[in-house]
Protein backbone atom coordinates (compact mmCIF):
# COMPACT_ATOMS: atom_id res chain seq x y z
CA UNK A 1 0.00 0.00 0.00
CA UNK A 2 2.68 2.68 0.53
CA UNK A 3 4.10 1.26 -2.51
CA UNK A 4 1.26 2.44 -4.53
CA UNK A 5 0.72 5.61 -2.67
CA UNK A 6 4.09 6.77 -3.68
CA UNK A 7 3.67 5.92 -6.97
CA UNK A 8 0.58 7.92 -6.94
CA UNK A 9 2.51 10.59 -4.96
CA UNK A 10 5.07 11.29 -8.16
CA UNK A 11 2.84 11.25 -11.03
CA UNK A 12 0.70 13.44 -9.23
CA UNK A 13 3.59 15.74 -8.67
CA UNK A 14 4.86 14.99 -12.11
CA UNK A 15 1.40 15.56 -13.81
CA UNK A 16 1.92 19.44 -11.60
CA UNK A 17 5.02 20.49 -12.89
CA UNK A 18 4.46 19.67 -16.64
CA UNK A 19 4.05 22.68 -18.10
CA UNK A 20 1.11 22.87 -21.00
CA UNK A 21 2.82 24.28 -24.27
CA UNK A 22 -0.51 25.70 -25.44
CA UNK A 23 -2.24 24.42 -28.59
CA UNK A 24 -0.15 23.96 -32.10
CA UNK A 25 -1.42 24.23 -35.43
CA UNK A 26 0.13 23.73 -38.90
CA UNK A 27 -0.98 24.28 -41.83
CA UNK A 28 0.77 25.30 -45.48
CA UNK A 29 -1.48 27.36 -48.12
CA UNK A 30 -0.90 26.97 -51.95
CA UNK A 31 -1.96 30.16 -54.00
CA UNK A 32 -1.10 32.85 -51.12
CA UNK A 33 1.56 35.26 -50.00
CA UNK A 34 2.79 36.87 -47.28
CA UNK A 35 4.58 40.71 -46.85
CA UNK A 36 5.52 42.85 -44.01
CA UNK A 37 2.67 45.59 -43.45
CA UNK A 38 3.28 49.19 -43.90
CA UNK A 39 3.07 50.31 -40.13
CA UNK A 40 6.64 49.23 -38.37
CA UNK A 41 4.25 46.49 -36.19
CA UNK A 42 4.86 42.82 -35.07
CA UNK A 43 1.59 41.71 -34.80
CA UNK A 44 0.47 40.99 -38.16
CA UNK A 45 1.74 40.22 -41.95
CA UNK A 46 -0.33 41.11 -44.78
CA UNK A 47 -1.40 37.64 -45.68
CA UNK A 48 -3.34 37.34 -49.40
CA UNK A 49 -3.92 35.19 -52.68
CA UNK A 50 -0.56 35.35 -54.89
CA UNK A 51 1.38 32.21 -56.39
CA UNK A 52 3.49 30.70 -53.94
CA UNK A 53 2.98 28.29 -51.15
CA UNK A 54 2.47 29.85 -47.36
CA UNK A 55 3.17 27.51 -44.46
CA UNK A 56 2.24 28.74 -40.45
CA UNK A 57 2.94 27.46 -37.63
CA UNK A 58 0.65 28.60 -35.23
CA UNK A 59 1.22 27.88 -31.12
CA UNK A 60 -1.56 29.76 -28.57
CA UNK A 61 -0.33 29.77 -25.32
CA UNK A 62 -2.67 28.67 -21.97
CA UNK A 63 -4.83 31.45 -20.67
CA UNK A 64 -3.93 31.82 -16.77
CA UNK A 65 -7.08 32.73 -15.31
CA UNK A 66 -4.89 34.73 -12.69
CA UNK A 67 -3.91 36.91 -15.14
CA UNK A 68 -6.05 39.46 -17.05
CA UNK A 69 -5.16 40.30 -20.88
CA UNK A 70 -2.16 37.08 -21.23
CA UNK A 71 -3.87 35.52 -24.28
CA UNK A 72 -0.81 34.68 -26.44
CA UNK A 73 -0.11 33.38 -29.77
CA UNK A 74 2.81 32.88 -31.68
CA UNK A 75 2.69 33.29 -35.83
CA UNK A 76 5.63 31.59 -37.89
CA UNK A 77 5.13 32.15 -41.33
CA UNK A 78 7.27 30.77 -44.23
CA UNK A 79 6.79 31.28 -47.88
CA UNK A 80 8.24 29.55 -50.61
CA UNK A 81 7.65 29.35 -55.12
CA UNK A 82 5.00 26.88 -55.89
CA UNK A 83 6.96 24.93 -58.00
CA UNK A 84 9.28 23.69 -55.00
CA UNK A 85 8.97 20.04 -53.33
CA UNK A 86 11.78 20.82 -50.78
CA UNK A 87 13.98 23.39 -49.62
CA UNK A 88 16.36 24.37 -46.96
CA UNK A 89 16.81 27.79 -45.68
CA UNK A 90 19.03 29.20 -43.29
CA UNK A 91 20.11 32.80 -42.54
CA UNK A 92 23.78 32.13 -41.76
CA UNK A 93 23.66 30.57 -46.09
CA UNK A 94 21.39 33.18 -47.42
CA UNK A 95 22.18 35.23 -49.80
CA UNK A 96 20.47 38.59 -51.20
CA UNK A 97 17.11 38.10 -53.83
CA UNK A 98 16.39 35.14 -51.84
CA UNK A 99 12.94 33.13 -52.95
CA UNK A 100 12.06 31.93 -49.41
CA UNK A 101 10.40 34.86 -47.00
CA UNK A 102 10.05 34.06 -43.17
CA UNK A 103 8.10 36.23 -40.53
CA UNK A 104 7.36 36.35 -36.71
CA UNK A 105 4.61 37.61 -35.68
CA UNK A 106 3.03 37.81 -32.09
CA UNK A 107 -0.95 38.70 -31.23
CA UNK A 108 -1.65 39.41 -28.09
CA UNK A 109 -3.52 42.24 -25.88
CA UNK A 110 0.34 44.45 -25.96
CA UNK A 111 2.01 46.12 -28.97
CA UNK A 112 4.86 45.06 -30.61
CA UNK A 113 7.17 46.60 -33.06
CA UNK A 114 8.31 44.37 -36.25
CA UNK A 115 10.40 41.14 -35.14
CA UNK A 116 14.42 40.76 -36.40
CA UNK A 117 15.70 37.93 -36.86
CA UNK A 118 18.72 36.84 -34.93
CA UNK A 119 18.76 33.26 -36.47
CA UNK A 120 16.87 31.29 -38.59
CA UNK A 121 17.07 27.62 -40.38
CA UNK A 122 13.94 25.84 -41.81
CA UNK A 123 13.90 22.70 -43.94
CA UNK A 124 11.19 21.63 -45.61
CA UNK A 125 9.74 18.56 -48.02
CA UNK A 126 6.62 17.27 -49.69
CA UNK A 127 5.33 13.81 -48.83
CA UNK A 128 3.62 11.21 -50.96
CA UNK A 129 0.31 12.17 -49.82
CA UNK A 130 0.49 15.81 -50.20
CA UNK A 131 1.43 16.79 -47.22
CA UNK A 132 4.60 18.98 -46.11
CA UNK A 133 7.10 17.83 -43.41
CA UNK A 134 8.90 21.07 -41.44
CA UNK A 135 11.33 21.43 -38.88
CA UNK A 136 12.70 24.68 -37.70
CA UNK A 137 14.45 27.17 -34.73
CA UNK A 138 14.20 30.77 -34.85
CA UNK A 139 15.34 33.05 -32.76
CA UNK A 140 14.15 36.83 -33.12
CA UNK A 141 14.85 40.42 -31.24
CA UNK A 142 11.81 42.74 -30.50
CA UNK A 143 11.70 46.10 -32.15
CA UNK A 144 10.92 47.82 -29.26
CA UNK A 145 12.90 49.39 -26.58
CA UNK A 146 14.08 45.87 -24.68
CA UNK A 147 15.30 43.96 -27.00
CA UNK A 148 13.45 40.76 -25.59
CA UNK A 149 14.55 37.62 -27.70
CA UNK A 150 11.71 34.98 -28.36
CA UNK A 151 12.55 31.26 -29.72
CA UNK A 152 10.79 28.79 -31.02
CA UNK A 153 11.45 25.82 -32.47
CA UNK A 154 9.07 22.86 -34.54
CA UNK A 155 9.40 19.74 -36.51
CA UNK A 156 6.16 18.47 -37.72
CA UNK A 157 3.51 17.47 -40.47
CA UNK A 158 1.83 20.33 -42.45
CA UNK A 159 -1.79 19.51 -43.94
CA UNK A 160 -3.42 21.77 -46.84
CA UNK A 161 -5.42 24.55 -45.28
CA UNK A 162 -7.72 27.86 -46.35
CA UNK A 163 -6.72 31.23 -46.08
CA UNK A 164 -9.01 32.35 -43.21
CA UNK A 165 -7.88 35.83 -42.32
CA UNK A 166 -10.02 36.10 -39.29
CA UNK A 167 -7.43 34.04 -37.29
CA UNK A 168 -3.73 35.26 -35.74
Amino acid sequence: MKKLFGLLSVLLLAACNSENPGSVTRYFYEQSEVSPPEENVGMYVNWTPGNKIVFRFVIVHPDDPDIADDEVAEVFWVEVPKNLTAFEFDTNDISEGSDIEVYYTRSCYCGFEAFRFNSVEVTGKKRNNGSWHLSFKMTAVSGNYTEEEYFLEDDGIYAKGIIDNSNP
